[in-house]
């Protein structure tokens, strides 16, 4: 719903066009004065001559031919004496007769390279040109069989250009039918190559613009206006623009209504709020901004990876049965959000969806946990978005609530093992952005003199009967005590990394303060003494090569692209509990989803069943995912338009309150802050910190 309000500028605004007015007019104030033009044969070389002697412009062609009473130029091309390219539009069709002009393009393409035109604009030395143009006609068509496009009338105007520079003043008019409606613009290159121009349109319909997409493009527009056009065009360019009853297709979908302001700057285009129906009958709104436009216009032919990615999440939730309203934005390159109401079989459902780009270079994944410890008095999902600087996300693993706080199974932040995993799945991220989902184990060995201990577990405490376990300081700032637990703290040995040196060894009968370490169970049968040599290495199986972030969580909802029974279920009794429920999910193309479902509100949405929810996953094109902690934990965050900081955008089941949680899968942008959305007046401020029990 961007891309029309750019295109009554991009194809045919006559800033791009300008040097082909000059040309044309040039050309067109020769043959009228020399008189033999229009009445005698003429050679190819004393056209392209007189062109040159008229105006001090090269001008070449594939081919010159009589038509009529004016002439005829295909693949045309024209410079300036000094060889500064003014135009190149290698697929059109010239038709010049007196003060008419046609244009017909094979593609709908004409390429004017204002960069090069401005050191033309100085190569032209002591010559100089003026064109003035009165009542002409201009139209546009397309085809090998050219077809009108769009065409214009009333074209008013004059044209100068010498040493100093370019200027132009015209104004035209866009012809729909017997409606004219006004266009105005003003351009000039200075000596020293800067350039401005601006364009203006009170009210322009689309519908004549429309056909200069080409076929196939993935958003068609059909009808409604662009009112309050202002292009300028300087060292960047900027439009702003309002939409008034836009309606256009949206791949097997319609679009109809859309309204609101939009703004494109430089290579960005942003909305404040723009709103329509889809399908014609659900309502359907969305904001934010995307800075990835290739050129000033070539995006509204080649399109935008961002716009894209927007476009085929609308697409996508279109496709579910029985919905009631959408919300889509725009948060970071890379990352969109969206929130939809359906009615289901059992009541009404609100699903959150943040759509993942993880080969997006300025997006990564990483995890947070609360307080930066495994034990902590726990920390809301969003306090750590807004603590971590995070652009979106969701909370994260099962946890021991309202007690230690620590995670119940695999974390990894950066890179650093944070907690070892259970036997339960788990997902891991590596810097590609690939995720893998399964049940990992922690493969370890301390070799300690000439014994091999198996270690089993990473910052669990206290060691379980016959288990190793590593201690490292970000567990927490005390071991409590144990009972027939032993803690041995390792100091490095030399510039092996895996070398290490017992400094002391305690039984963990009172609270001993946190330091890196081994912690062996009763049943470990370890002998241990101070000054011993300990060499220890340990890895996760299976491996995930460059892995940055991981967190345990499940159970596995979808596996290749089917509905997957979990035998190792985290709380298998909550498998047919209709809840609160969030998970991570593939798709075929490698992109991700981030899914949230409310419940435990009746009046607005009453959650979903794990197979409800795997059923939910499998409509949004999961291929394989796995669901994270459930229940009064869910929360889904993310920076809404305009504002600096994450907030909730789901409503957790908690009297609509965001509980403490363990730890949060979190995603993070390098890319510049949003700019063109104007800030919120007051934005969300960052969560209170509760104070550690």
């Amino acid at each position: 719903m961007r891309r029309t309000k750019s295109l009554a500028r991009a194809r045919h605004v006559p800033a791009r066009r300008s040097p082909l007015f000059a040309i044309v007019g040039a050309v067109a104030l020769v043959s009228v004065a020399g008189g033999f033009f229009a009445r005698e044969p003429i050679e190819r070389a004393l056209f392209v001559r007189a062109v040159a002697d008229a105006t001090g412009i090269a001008l070449d062609a594939d081919s010159i031919e009589r038509d009529g009473d004016g002439y005829e130029l295909r693949g045309m091309r024209a410079s300036t004496r000094g060889g500064g390219a003014l135009v190149d539009a290698p697929d059109a069709t010239v038709a010049l007769n007196g003060k008419q002009l046609r244009i017909a393009l094979e593609s709908p393409r004409f390429v004017f390279d204002i960069d090069r035109y401005r050191s033309v604009s100085r190569a032209l030395g002591d010559a100089s040109l003026d064109v003035r143009i009165a009542n002409g006609a201009l139209t546009v068509v397309s085809g090998a069989v050219p077809e009108p496009v769009v065409a214009f009338d009333a074209v008013d105007g004059s044209l100068h250009a010498d040493r100093a520079g370019v200027r132009y003043d015209v104004s035209l008019a866009l012809v729909d039918g017997a409606e004219r409606y006004p266009i105005s613009g003003s351009f000039a290159t200075a000596a020293d190559g800067t350039a401005a121009q601006t364009w203006n349109a009170p009210f322009l319909p689309i519908a004549p613009l429309a056909g200069l997409l080409q076929p196939g493009t993935a958003v068609r527009f059909e009808s409604g206006s662009i009112d309050d056009l202002t292009v300028t065009d300087g060292t960047k360019l900027q439009v702003t623009a309002r939409l008034d009853d836009v309606a256009l297709a949206l791949g097997g979908h319609e679009l109809s209504g859309v309204h609101g302001a939009i703004v494109v700057d430089g290579n960005g285009i942003g909305s404040r709020e723009l709103a329509g129906m889809l399908d014609g009958a659900v309502p359907i709104d969305g904001a934010g901004e995307v800075h990835d436009l290739a050129g000033r216009y070539a995006w509204l032919r080649d399109g935008s990876r961002d716009l894209a990615d927007v476009a085929g999440l609308v697409a996508t939730i279109a496709g579910e049965p029985q919905l009631r309203s959408v919300r889509v934005e725009t948060v970071a390159p890379g990352l969109a959000y969206a929130q939809y109401a359906l009615t289901g079989d059992h009541g009404p459902l609100a699903i959150s969806v943040l759509a993942i780009e993880p080969h997006e270079p300025t997006l990564h994944f990483d995890t947070a946990i609360a307080e930066d410890h495994v034990i902590s008095g726990g920390e809301r999902t969003s306090a750590m978005g807004v603590r971590t600087g995070a652009v979106g996300g969701v909370n994260g693993d099962y946890f021991d609530i309202g007690r230690t706080y620590q995670p119940q199974g695999l974390l990894m932040r950066s890179g650093e093992l944070l907690r070892g995993p259970t036997d339960r799945a788990a997902l891991a991220i590596d810097a590609s952005g690939h995720v893998t989902f399964t049940e990992f184990h922690l493969e370890g060995v301390a070799e300690i003199a000439g014994r091999r201990f198996a270690v089993t577990q990473f910052n669990n405490w206290p060691a379980g009967e016959g288990d190793v376990t590593i201690i490292t300081p970000r567990f927490g700032k005390t071991l409590q005590p144990a009972p027939g637990v032993t803690f041995a703290t390792l100091d490095p040995a030399g510039a092996d990394a895996n070398r290490y040196r017992i400094r002391s060894v305690v039984p963990a009968n009172s609270p001993i303060p946190v330091e890196f370490g081994l912690a062996f169970g009763p049943d470990a049968h370890a002998v241990l003494h101070a000054g011993e040599s300990v060499r220890l290495t340990y890895a996760l199986d299976p491996p995930v090569p460059n892995a940055v972030a991981a967190i345990g969580g499940g159970p596995i909802l979808v596996k290749d692209g089917a509905w997957y029974e979990d035998p190792h279920a985290p709380a298998p009794d909550e498998r047919d509990y209709r809840w609160p429920v969030v998970a991570l999910a593939r798709k075929a193309d490698d992109r991700l989803l981030l899914v949230a479902v409310d419940g435990r509100h009746p009046e607005r949405s009453v959650g979903m069943t794990r197979p409800e929810f795997g059923d939910l996953l499998l409509r949004l094109g999961a291929v394989d995912a796995m669901a994270l902690d459930s229940g009064g934990s869910v929360t889904l965050v993310s920076r809404a338009p305009g504002d600096t900081n994450v907030s909730v955008r789901n409503v957790p089941s908690d009297n609509s309150a965001e509980r403490w949680v363990s730890d949060a899968l979190f995603l993070y942008s390098t890319a510049p802050a949003p700019a063109i959305v104007p800030p919120l007046v007051a934005p969300t401020p960052v969560p209170e910190a509760r104070p550690t029990p």
